[in-house]
């Protein structure tokens, strides 16, 4: 006795890519172009500082290297971060919107 199994689903194989990072640029107005670029770049500190945060080399604390807006370069332990900003063993307070690049020391 043979029985008919009901049909299976088949899903629409879609050739477009779904979800894939795409930049909007706009050549008429480079302003718009500076702050789209300082968006990927504050998206780029961001994971930087989530990087360091999630590797297996922090336990409590990291020493880092942060190069400020203005240029300066600042070596520092770091020890946890509020919503704006890094907290050092010295107590002080970076500006993450101040912070252009950071790195493991």
């Amino acid at each position: 006795m043979k029985r008919k199994l009901p049909n299976l689903y088949k899903g629409i194989i879609r050739n477009n890519p779904i979800n894939q990072k795409q930049s909007i640029i706009d050549f008429n107005d480079k302003e718009e172009i500076q702050e789209k670029e300082d968006i990927v770049s504050d998206r780029n500190i961001n994971n930087q500082i989530k990087n360091i945060f999630s590797s297996p080399e922090f336990v409590y604390k990291a020493d880092v290297v942060i190069t400020t807006t203005q240029g300066n370069i600042l070596k520092k332990t770091i020890i946890g971060r509020t919503n704006n900003s890094l907290i050092t063993m010295d107590d002080e307070l970076i500006d993450v919107n101040e912070i252009s690049k950071i790195d493991f020391n």
